[in-house]
């Protein structure tokens, strides 16, 4: 008991404090920026109101699982509770995705849910499951708290009460105050079956407000069957988990949005041509992840995608571009000169900090285009080491952005770098190679890595 209230006191810690550490100096750039995107605001108002209604329910059912349990037995039923509760809390905290691990959360009230109805029906509470479940929900929670805190009175009162109602309950159900009334509440026809009302609406806000973390959380096994993703960079200490921020990478095979979106610490903002965003099966999921459409047609006046990507930066989301605007072709071709689409976006929000990354080992995969069209000629990937390194947060200086040939090959520069991280050689230097003499006024080739910002 004085272990888990340690925990709970230093996550507590964690949450109040205000102390920048090493990645905050880090993103410290021109402006610094700290808009809550709507993906995380929504996620974690969700999650301080799961955690209000979850520390309710621990106390509750550590109340059943006492009462129900023989007297030989209890000590070890409260015992493997609380011991499943504190290991699933500690354990989590070293998930490697502070925005996934909500899915987790939403798992455990869907285990805990399980287990309600199983007590239900077959009259009996097993206090380890139990534990599991809440410590999946607790430990989810705080481990996504720990990076997208706000450090807002609001939140901290939250998790106080949430804590204090743990602990007093526990204090409560151990010392047997009020155990014989508490009792017949708890274990009547209407006790019980209205911890399983609170059990179905605390797994529908969870399965609702949660959805894109869990929904990312229940694919990714299928994503570690396919490939064996490694990076470079990309921590919570290098991105910033509130604010808008650009992400540019080279483009080599549809899968390239995934792996970043498993690299990078927080839900991200793509872009999706309409070949695939208009398939029926695919575009409520799109548009419930705020993917950004980009119409299929080779040249076009009107860019309608650019005017969506500068709003979700004003919203504070985290934009991925491929600015070559073209899936990779060839095998000599490692990386196309970007589109205008970039700078027309960096022009407009100079002060948004750029993360450049370079995505390693996509190319000859099952969804690239080597030795065919995607899913032609090629065996389906099975753990394909696929490398991802990323470097950043940039800042585009005014004189380079005044340029748009040099705002392209200086973004260029940026990406080999990244590459270079990789052990790999460089592929440039872009800006001096290439800017020299280029103006608005030359007659330039029209690139077909012009027709979107992505690809």
């Amino acid at each position: 008991m004085h272990t888990l209230v340690v925990t709970m006191c230093t996550v507590i810690r964690k949450i109040r404090s205000g102390s920048p550490n090493k990645s905050m100096a880090s993103t410290a750039g021109p402006t610094r920026i700290s808009v809550e995107s709507p993906q995380i605001r929504w996620a974690r108002r969700t999650g301080l109101a799961l955690l209000l209604l979850s520390s309710v329910a621990i106390v509750w059912t550590w109340g059943l699982v006492s009462a129900t349990a023989e007297v030989a037995e209890r000590t070890w039923a409260v015992g493997s509770f609380l011991l499943l509760l504190l290991g699933g809390i500690v354990l989590l905290q070293r998930y490697w995705s502070a925005y996934r691990a909500w899915g987790w959360s939403v798992w455990g009230c869907w285990l805990w849910l399980a287990l309600v109805g199983h007590g239900l029906y077959w009259d009996d509470w097993p206090g380890w499951a139990h534990g599991l479940a809440f410590g999946l929900v607790w430990g989810g929670l705080f481990r996504a708290f720990r990076y997208y805190r706000r450090r807002t009175r609001t939140e901290t009162v939250i998790v106080l009460l949430a804590c204090i109602l743990f602990v007093g309950g526990g204090v409560v159900v151990t010392s047997g105050l009020g155990e014989e009334a508490a009792l017949q509440l708890t274990l009547s026809r209407v006790g019980l079956w209205g911890l399983m009302v609170g059990a179905v609406g605390m797994t529908g806000l969870a399965s609702i407000g949660l959805f894109r973390p869990v929904f990312a959380l229940t694919c990714e096994p299928l994503l570690w069957l396919m490939y064996a993703v490694r990076w470079r960079g990309g921590a919570e200490g290098q991105i910033p988990a509130h604010g808008p921020c650009l992400v540019i990478a080279n483009h080599a095979c549809w899968g390239d949005p995934f792996f970043l979106e498993k690299v990078l610490p927080r839900p991200t903002t793509p872009m999706m041509t309409s070949k695939f965003y208009d398939l029926p099966f695919l575009r409520p999921l799109m548009r419930h992840f705020g993917v950004i459409r980009v119409p299929d047609v080779s040249y076009k006046k009107d860019a309608p995608e650019v005017e969506e990507a500068i709003a979700a930066l004003d919203r504070g989301e985290c934009l991925v571009i491929f600015p070559e605007g073209y899936l990779r072709r060839r095998e000599d071709c490692l990386l196309r000169r970007f589109g205008r689409g970039v700078w027309l976006i960096l022009q407009q929000r100079p002060e948004v900090p750029v993360f450049a990354c370079w995505i390693e080992g996509n190319w000859g995969s099952f969804t690239s285009y080597w030795n065919g069209p995607p899913l032609r000629n090629k065996r389906p990937d099975f753990r394909r080491p696929i490398q991802v390194a990323v470097t950043g947060p940039h800042w585009v200086p005014a004189e380079v952005l005044a340029d748009h040939w040099h705002t392209r090959f200086y973004l260029m520069d940026l990406v080999d770098a990244a590459r270079q991280q990789l052990g790999l050689p460089s592929l440039g230097p872009f800006v001096t190679s290439s800017v020299a003499g280029l103006t608005d006024s030359q007659s330039q080739p029209q690139d077909e890595d012009e027709e979107h910002p992505q690809g």
